[in-house]
C-alpha cells in the first residue's frame, strides 16, 4: 500500500506540474524569439513613426504634488536605425487647451515651439532656431539607450544579452498573467518588458539618471499594434511615464498616436556635422561678479546663485541643474568667502533645473531652506540616502548614516523666512 501510495503522489505532482511548467519555466530566449516571430523585429532595420500627441515639461509642475505640465504635439516623427545606434525625433509642440498653471523652462508655449534630436552612436546634438547643430554629446548614452527600450529595439537587444531572465507576473484583481523579461543594456541599464499570452510587448520598465530622482523610472506602454506589412508589427499607440515616486503616482510624460508606422524605408543621412564630432566635454564654466560688499553673483551657465558673506558664515542661493554645477558653486563661494562655513542654502522653488543640485549643498551640511509646499517632497524623496546606481552624487557616495549626526536639515517658510 506504501507503494501505491508513493506512486501515486509522484505521478500527482508530474501531471500537476506539467500544468504549469510551459508558462512559468519557458526560458527568456524562447520567449523573446515567440516574441519575435509575433512582431517581425529581426526583420526591422529602420522604422519611422509619425502621428500626434502630448508631451510634458520635466520636472517644472506647478507644484510637487501635481502631474507635469503638457501641451500638444501638432505633428510627431521619429526614425530609427536600429544597426546604426542612430535616431532622429522631430515634433512640433503647441499649447493647445491645456490651460497654464505657473511658468516654467520652455512654456507657456506662443505659436509654436519646433524641436529635432539627434543621436548617432556616441554624438548626440539638436537643431537650433536656425537649424544649426549644437552639440549634446554628454545625451548621447541616454538617446542611444532609448532606441533599445523601443518596441523592436527591446527585443533585439534583449535576444543580444545571454543573461536575460524571464519571470511569470500575475495581476491580482485584474485577472491576467504576463512574462516580464529582464536585461541589462549597454552594460548599465537595466530593462524590463512585460509580454502578454500572444508574445507582444506591452509595456517596459527602466530606470535612468536623474540629479533630482536618482535612479528614476520610465513606464513605456506600447498598444493597439498593426500590421504595417511584410510580418512586422509596430504599435500605433505609445504612452511614457517618467518620474513616477511612491508620493505621487502616474507622471505623464508623453503620448503619441501614430497616424502611420514604416519599416525599412530610405531615410535622411544621419551623418555627424563635424562641429559636433569636434566638440570637447562640456564643462562647468564659473564667472563671478562682485555686485556689492559680501554679495557676489556666480553666473557663467544657464542658471545663476548669488553669494552672501554674513559675520559668522556664508550662505548661497540657488545651487542649479545638478552635482557638478553645484560643487563648483559651492568651491567658488569658499574661494569668496574663505574659513565660512556655508551655512545656508536657499532653494527659491521646486522645478528641477533648480533643484538639481540641492543634494550636494545637503551633503556639505548645509540647512536648505525653501517653501514648506516643498517639504515632504523633499525628505522623502529628492533628498534620501540611497545609493544612486546610474549615476552616483555626491551624497550617495559619502552618505550620512541615519542614526547620525546627520546633514544640515531643512527648513522652510510659507511666506517669509530671515537670515541674520
Amino acid at each position: 500500500m506504501r507503494n501505491v501510495l508513493v506512486t501515486f503522489v509522484a505521478v500527482s505532482a508530474l501531471v500537476l506540474g506539467l500544468a504549469v511548467v510551459p508558462a512559468a519555466a519557458q526560458n527568456a530566449r524562447a520567449l523573446l524569439q515567440a516574441a519575435d516571430t509575433a512582431v517581425g523585429a529581426s526583420k526591422v532595420n529602420r522604422i519611422q513613426y509619425t502621428g500626434t500627441g502630448r508631451i510634458s515639461y520635466l520636472g517644472q509642475n506647478f507644484t510637487t504634488a501635481d502631474d507635469w505640465p503638457r501641451v500638444d504635439m501638432k505633428s510627431y516623427s521619429q526614425t530609427i536605425d536600429y544597426g546604426s545606434k542612430a535616431a532622429k525625433e522631430e515634433m512640433v509642440r503647441v499649447q493647445g487647451n491645456n490651460p497654464p498653471r505657473g511658468g516654467g523652462a520652455g512654456f507657456p508655449i506662443n505659436g509654436e515651439q519646433r524641436g529635432t534630436t539627434f543621436v548617432n552612436g556616441n554624438y548626440a546634438w539638436n537643431l537650433n532656431a536656425q537649424g544649426q547643430p549644437q552639440p549634446q554629446n554628454d545625451q548621447a548614452e541616454m538617446r542611444q539607450f532609448m532606441i533599445w527600450v523601443s518596441p523592436h529595439g527591446f527585443i533585439k537587444a534583449a535576444l543580444a544579452d545571454p543573461n536575460a531572465t524571464v519571470s511569470d507576473r500575475e495581476f491580482t484583481g485584474a485577472g491576467r498573467n504576463l512574462r516580464v523579461v529582464g536585461f541589462t543594456a549597454m552594460g548599465k541599464y537595466r530593462a524590463t518588458g512585460e509580454f502578454n499570452a500572444q508574445n507582444m510587448l506591452e509595456r517596459v520598465v527602466t530606470w535612468i539618471p536623474s540629479p533630482v530622482m536618482g535612479d528614476m523610472q520610465v513606464e513605456i506602454r506600447y498598444t493597439e499594434w498593426k500590421d504595417i506589412g511584410n510580418g512586422i508589427k509596430a504599435p500605433f499607440h505609445i504612452h511614457m511615464h517618467q518620474g513616477d515616486h511612491p508620493l505621487v503616482r502616474g507622471m505623464n510624460y508623453m503620448d503619441v498616436t501614430a497616424s502611420d508606422v514604416k519599416a525599412n524605408v530610405e531615410i535622411a543621412s544621419l551623418t555627424v556635422p563635424d562641429a559636433v564630432r569636434n566638440a570637447g566635454a562640456p564643462k562647468v564654466n564659473i564667472q563671478t561678479k562682485k555686485l556689492a560688499d559680501g554679495v557676489w553673483l556666480i553666473a557663467g551657465g544657464s542658471h545663476n546663485s548669488i553669494a552672501v558673506e554674513f559675520k559668522d558664515f556664508a550662505a548661497i542661493i540657488e545651487t542649479p541643474l545638478d552635482d557638478a554645477r553645484s560643487n563648483a558653486v559651492i568651491a567658488e563661494t569658499k574661494r569668496l568667502i574663505p574659513g565660512k562655513q556655508i551655512r545656508y542654502v536657499v532653494n527659491t522653488h521646486h522645478h528641477w533645473d533648480h533643484l538639481g543640485g540641492i543634494r550636494a549643498a545637503y551633503a556639505e551640511g548645509a540647512t536648505i531652506v525653501t517653501n514648506e509646499l516643498n517639504k515632504n517632497f523633499y525628505e522623502r524623496v529628492v533628498l534620501v540616502p540611497q545609493s544612486r546606481t546610474l549615476s552616483p552624487d555626491r551624497l550617495s557616495q559619502f552618505p550620512f548614516a541615519t542614526t547620525g549626526p546627520g546633514p544640515g536639515k531643512l527648513e522652510t517658510y510659507r511666506d517669509r523666512y530671515a537670515i541674520s
